[in-house]
């Protein structure tokens, strides 16, 4: 009886933290540059809630995962961003509202000039699930929950740095332009469609392999 009491009152518990309010954070950033965008307005969708994204980019958040959030700020498009599938922790592209002209000519690949730098973070040690089953109260405690959303942030950030490294470096930004003869609007335009449409290449630990995608990606939106 005790047991089954027990995985009643657990279930219970596990019920209102998947379907009632929770708090979702992330980092809004720019869909081509992956430069962090302050004072993005977010809402979720028929409420009155919201909030907007700090210096850094980063927001905070109450929500259902049944709801969906809209993220919104001058010069960008509107995103709608249902929860229901999402993590707790949301890494957010959002795509500038402009029109750019593609003009080019390809040249020689090049490969990626510099040393990438380990800045791999240590992540915070957490529950596993079998401990979850075990102290379901623990596992469901706020401070346990906040230690996951972390973690996962801090995962998210190791597994993208060599890309994060590769994208943001003007050397690279130099190479592709003087390569294929395009200017900077035409550039960035490529670029964000390749972050939007290679997300599997963001997890690539080879900055040659992601500079290689990145050659091939521009040959091919620029027909040659």
């Amino acid at each position: 009886m005790l047991r089954l009491f027990f995985l009643g009152s657990f279930f219970l518990i596990a019920s209102n933290f998947l379907f009632g309010q929770q708090i979702y954070r992330g980092i809004v950033v720019d869909s081509a540059k992956l430069t962090n965008l302050p004072d993005v307005h977010i809402s979720v969708k028929q409420t009155g809630r919201g909030t907007t994204t700090n210096p850094l980019g980063s927001f905070l958040i109450s929500a259902k995962p049944t709801d969906t959030l809209l993220f919104s700020v001058v010069g960008y498009k509107l995103l709608e961003l249902p929860l229901l599938f999402e993590e707790d922790a949301l890494f957010i592209l959002l795509v500038e509202n402009t029109l750019m002209l593609n003009e080019i000519t390809i040249k020689a690949t090049r490969l990626y000039p510099n040393q990438i730098n380990d800045r791999t973070k240590v992540t915070p040690r957490t529950m596993s699930s079998l401990d979850g089953f075990i102290s379901p109260i623990s596992y469901l405690s706020k401070l346990e929950r906040e230690k996951r959303k972390l973690f996962r942030v801090v995962e998210e950030n190791n597994r993208t740095q060599t890309f994060r490294q590769v994208i943001t470096d003007p050397d690279v930004k130099a190479i592709l332009m003087n390569d294929y003869e395009v200017n900077e609007e035409t550039y960035y335009k490529i670029i964000e469609n390749f972050n939007l449409q290679h997300a599997a290449v963001q997890y690539f630990a080879d900055p040659d392999s992601i500079m290689e995608a990145l050659h091939s990606f521009f040959e091919k939106q620029l027909g040659k």
